[in-house]
């Protein structure tokens, strides 16, 4: 058997759909299926169970798993000293982001990556999305971290990464900051404490307030949410933020209550469809899927280090 198909079940199995799966591994769907039928002709089981409109696995499947990542992390690894090895040349990649990274992970994924991949030379680009999309299609990168506003953009391949819900950032006084959620009309006659204009978050709360039939009070304008945050609890009015980077910066000074209904909004690998992808690009794709058994090998190994 092809070793290369257990990585493929394990990112089918994780990705739960053969579209998202063929996407990470650079394959059609069809040739994601037929390799996985071989691999159950070979076996001589069902891995997982196509009735169903997301992927699920049979029991054999489930079993199957933990040895499918092993297998394919291995290969991983040894495929990279074998590179390291031979002496050859660094092969360069360019990371492009949107600026709030840590709390979305996109700092540890690339971190990670490098760390796991020495061969490769790792530049990472701090840009909004506009300006990343753009460096995209001119190839100034090769592939970026962006918030995906759900426009039809058949111009770009876009593979799911986080995910993220929309919060108001209330004082913790306020009467609703107890409340399991809220709705935008509840805010109503509130100040409203906005990022700038244009801004995906802003554009966002600006059009749930108008499907709400108002027009919001803003008092405040600015980049920093951190600002907005100690205005927030300084009783100044209210704002909105998503609610990754908002408990990064929240720290108990104010309370994060979701919307209802859910808001929510999906950072996505963004790269430029139809372009000659290179293998640094192939194989950060194919890391991320490998990164949660990779850093739970490190805490084990740690963990099973004598003092």
């Amino acid at each position: 058997m092809d070793i290369s198909r257990f990585g493929e079940f394990a990112i089918l199995a994780q990705s739960r759909t053969f579209l998202d799966a063929a996407e990470l591994l650079f394959m059609s769907q069809s040739t994601l299926s037929k390799h996985i039928m071989a691999m159950e002709h070979e076996l001589g089981c069902k891995l997982i169970d196509r009735s169903q409109r997301h992927v699920t696995l049979t029991a054999q499947g489930e079993a199957l798993l933990p040895y499918a990542q092993k297998i394919a992390t291995l290969q991983h690894r040894y495929l990279a000293a074998i590179q390291i090895g031979a002496g050859e040349p660094l092969e360069h990649l360019t990371v492009g982001s949107i600026p709030i990274m840590a709390p979305y992970g996109i700092t540890d994924a690339v971190i990670d990556f490098q760390q796991a991949n020495p061969s490769y030379s790792v530049e990472l680009i701090e840009g909004e999305g506009d300006t990343l999309k753009r460096m995209l299609l001119h190839e100034d990168i090769d592939l970026a971290f962006i918030r995906d506003s759900g426009a039809i953009e058949p111009e770009f391949k876009k593979i799911p990464f986080t995910t993220d819900r929309l919060v108001a950032v209330l004082p913790l006084d306020h009467p609703l900051a107890e409340y399991d959620t809220v709705e935008i009309d509840d805010l109503i006659d509130e100040n409203f404490l906005m990022l700038p204009q244009g801004s995906f978050v802003s554009e966002l709360v600006l059009s749930l307030c108008r499907e709400a039939g108002f027009g919001p009070r803003v008092t405040f304008t600015g980049k920093r949410a951190e600002n907005i945050i100690s205005l927030v609890a300084r009783g100044a009015g209210v704002s909105f933020l998503m609610r990754k980077p908002a408990e990064s910066l929240a720290s108990g000074k104010v309370a994060l209550v979701p919307l209802e209904p859910a808001t929510t909004s999906e950072v996505r690998l963004y790269l430029k469809r139809n372009a000659a992808h290179s293998q640094a690009v192939v194989s950060f794709i194919g890391f991320l899927p490998y990164r949660q058994l990779l850093q739970g090998d490190r805490t084990s190994s740690t963990a099973a280090r004598p003092s």
